[in-house]
């Protein structure tokens, strides 16, 4: 622990050097989920773009479950816009339709309790910034989460709607005032390499590193397969593999990870950062 403590009592890195650092997988101090005593988590509320983002927390949320946290969600787009939907999956339905009930089958994967879906334009979230932040912001304040999961301030891969939820929880949660951790998705490497970094923090970052156990792979799988309408996209996600062998050779899932009193603050004071 003592370690751990002058680690973080470093001075940080330029901003420069802190993106390069967190490209290369060298920034920050690691440690595994299960050191964070999950336990005290009694309520967790995930704020994402997309049905199938929740995809990217797999192996948290199951471990937050078995640790006895309740699991809510937020999906703010109506994922409407993505032109490799599958139309025979979607069929009569309208795609907002057809990617909730695939995101229904997927909350009974996750044992995610509940979701809200305002529906807000996919490919333009960003021109609904104001709305989407009242709403996160009055969501938080009545469900009172102990952590909030949302992207890390790139949205991973630099999707304007990823990079838009980021934004609209960290505002939200500034607004609300709430005591809660924030875990924010972050690309392990060898993709962090491609995909870099927006976080930037006058303190040396935390990164809670988890490997999906077997199990954890498979649900993981399942919930690639709970989303037929969006198999394209996914299938290029994962590079042309399959789930089950993807998730075989890349298992680990990483999260920059602030306690409730940092968390809070860093939320106050963040300005969202120029490209990685």
């Amino acid at each position: 622990m003592r370690a751990l403590v002058s680690e973080l009592e470093r001075p940080a890195l330029p901003s420069a050097w802190q993106g390069l650092r967190l490209r290369l997988g060298l920034e920050g101090v690691r440690w595994p989920v299960d050191a964070a005593a999950l336990a005290p988590i009694k309520r967790t509320t995930l704020v994402l773009a997309h049905t199938d983002d929740e995809i990217n927390t797999c192996g948290l949320l199951s471990r937050l479950r078995a640790a006895g946290s309740a699991l809510d969600l937020v999906v703010l787009t109506d994922g409407a816009a993505n032109p490799w939907t599958d139309l025979r999956v979607v069929g009569d339905r309208t795609h907002f339709e057809c990617r909730t009930e695939e995101l229904r089958a997927s909350m009974r994967l996750l044992d995610i309790g509940d979701a809200v879906l305002p529906g807000f334009p996919d490919g333009g979230l960003e021109k609904h910034l104001p709305a989407a932040t009242a709403l996160v912001q009055r969501h938080l304040e009545a469900s009172r989460p102990d952590l909030v999961i949302t992207f890390e301030p790139s949205g991973i891969n630099g999707h304007p709607d990823h990079v838009a939820a980021h934004r609209v929880t960290r505002d939200a949660l500034a607004a609300a005032g709430i005591s809660a951790g924030l875990a924010m998705i972050t690309p392990p490497p060898p993709f962090s390499y491609a995909l870099g970094s927006r976080y930037r923090a006058g303190e040396r970052p935390t990164i809670a590193t988890l490997s999906l156990t077997p199990e954890e792979r498979e649900r993981k799988a399942r919930l690639v397969e709970a989303y037929p309408s969006q198999a394209k996209t996914l299938k290029l996600l994962l590079g042309g593999l399959p789930p089950r062998t993807f998730f075989r050779l890349f298992p680990r899932e990483w999260y920059l990870w602030l306690p409730a009193e940092r968390a809070l603050a860093w939320a106050r004071a963040a300005e969202l950062p120029g490209p990685p």
